[in-house]
């Protein structure tokens, strides 16, 4: 007896005519014609079943409010932050509630199963924390939902960013956020780095951190979160995201950076849809276009899985191609 089973689908593998058996929330059973019972029968006719989608970064106590106290006029992300300052003092609980269920039902009908989404915790009320932990309940029966204590003033920049990103992660967030390049000096970002991460080692959580999104190739913050993952024993638990500083760097220092982010297993998020938006304003031809290295490291982190052979070359980076 199944919990459920899909009759007929498609896998992403090619093969068709499988039957999909599901018991306490996990497949137990994949094969053409299974005879058993089940409580629910879904007939996919042939149709694709695969993996939900997964969005690696999203800002869900923001979502659903364009033009709301007023419209971004510039477009820049500077001017982005102070608005979310303003939209700050005037959303309650239930209008930070409504509008992320709002936006979990839109998700999830195009395929979305999980999302990790950044809660700010520059608010001494926590009024973002209180209600995305609120909704994180109401779906978890069909997504997951995975929350960011995201300082977005800078946790040393706010005199009370500190304090309340531990209430948050009191209160139950998953995941320790934080935004080194919002930091008033380089040397304060490498700080708030350093701190944040032994904040994640003691309590045994992942990182997840908003890291040199700027134009500025002198904005290396992820090589200090690369040195502190490794100091601290967080390999694979943490994560750098948008990273576009590196679209500017030399390959020189490139050359040397990425392989410390693949020697600490930091993951990167890149986020090109919101970068190609914002990042080359001040550029007049020719333009960046806001995307970090992807490619690179990616044949980076390949090169030190699997060893070079007869079949492989190195490219002129060292990596396999």
């Amino acid at each position: 007896m199944f919990d459920l089973i899909v009759k007929n689908a498609t896998l992403t593998d090619g093969q068709t005519g499988v039957d999909i058996a599901c018991r306490d929330g996990k497949i137990v059973a994949l094969e053409p014609n299974i005879s058993a019972e089940a409580k629910d029968v879904i007939d996919a006719a042939g149709y694709l079943v695969s993996p939900p989608f997964v969005d690696p970064h999203f800002h869900m106590d923001a979502t659903l409010s364009l033009g709301t106290p007023r419209m971004n006029v510039s477009g820049t992300l500077l001017e982005g932050i102070a608005l979310w300052g303003e939209l700050k003092e005037v959303q309650s609980i239930d209008d930070i509630v409504a509008r992320a269920l709002q936006y979990c039902e839109l998700a999830v009908a195009k395929g979305i199963g999980a999302i990790r989404s950044h809660v700010d915790t520059c608010d001494d009320k926590l009024t973002g924390v209180q209600a995305l932990l609120d909704v994180r309940e109401k779906v978890k029966d069909y997504l997951d939902l995975q929350l960011v204590a995201f300082p977005q003033d800078g946790v040393l920049r706010d005199p009370t960013a500190m304090q309340n990103t531990n209430r948050a992660l009191d209160m139950g967030v998953d995941v320790v956020g934080g935004i080194p390049h919002f930091e008033r000096t380089l040397a304060d970002g490498a700080e708030s780095v350093r701190l944040l991460c032994e904040l994640a080692a003691e309590r045994g959580l992942m990182v997840d951190m908003h890291c040199d999104e700027s134009d500025d190739p002198l904005s290396r913050h992820i090589e200090t979160l690369a040195y502190e993952a490794q100091r601290l024993g967080l390999q694979g638990r943490v994560t750098g995201s948008h990273l576009t500083s590196m679209h500017s760097m030399d390959n020189y220092y490139v050359s040397k950076l990425i392989p410390l982010i693949v020697e600490a297993q930091v993951h990167a998020i890149p986020n090109p849809l919101i970068n190609i938006m914002l990042q080359g304003r001040h550029d007049t031809y020719p333009r960046r276009r806001g995307q970090t290295r992807v490619r690179a490291t990616a044949c980076m982190a390949w090169c030190r899985l699997v060893p070079p052979t007869s079949s492989r070359r190195r490219c002129g980076r060292g990596c396999l191609t």
